[in-house]
């Protein structure tokens, strides 16, 4: 928990991206194409001092919109946003990589006990990713796939989509869904050597 502890010190955040728009929700409209988004990642120290980056991508699909974020703890925010350049923070639903404490307990206990207390719905999967989840988030709905990044330097995050209430049990729902599973099933990570 090395990393994670001198990350929380240093963040002074609580990482939590608020929805602006509360429990209303609008018809979701996806783009009939994705695109890929990229991060560079700094994993562990290596014996030269230097350290391991990473190439961290996925799918997203066009009407979900880059976004700045100022929580330390989220990073490649997306949020939806059709017809506009840039996403906006605050704003919900959003795709994002958070390894904020719901997310980083969540994926903690699933490693020791297999299982997620509070789950609304939990899988257990096999591969990069150990889980998919859907948890109460805030007042809001967060449904992610639970993985350790970078050969587990950044462990115990989540690849999470966060909606409104008002999605639950809707065709739009079904398509947040979609949108988050594309990104899992396009989620890569190239180390650089």
């Amino acid at each position: 928990m090395g990393l994670f502890s001198y990350f929380t010190k240093t963040a002074g955040s609580t990482g939590k991206m608020e929805c602006s728009t509360e429990n209303t929700k609008e018809t979701i409209v996806l783009a009939p194409t994705s695109h890929t988004v990229e991060d560079e990642i700094y994993g562990d120290e290596t014996d030269s001092g230097d350290y391991i980056v990473y190439h961290v991508s996925f799918q997203v699909n066009d009407s979900f919109r880059e976004t700045s974020s100022h929580a330390g703890e989220v990073e490649m925010l997306h949020t939806y946003a059709p017809g506009s350049e840039y996403g906006e923070e605050g704003s919900c639903p959003y795709l994002a990589i958070q390894i904020d404490d719901p997310v980083y307990m969540a994926v903690e206990e699933f490693k020791e006990k297999g299982t997620v207390t509070g789950a609304l719905e939990l899988t257990p999967l096999s591969g990069k990713f150990y889980f998919k989840a859907k948890i109460d988030y805030y007042g809001d709905i967060m449904y992610f796939y639970g993985l350790d990044r970078c050969d587990g330097a950044w462990e115990n995050s989540g690849l999470c989509m966060v909606y409104q209430k008002a999605y639950v049990g809707t065709e739009d729902e079904a398509k947040l869904m979609q949108i988050l599973d594309e990104a899992a099933a396009s989620y890569r990570e190239e180390q650089d050597s």
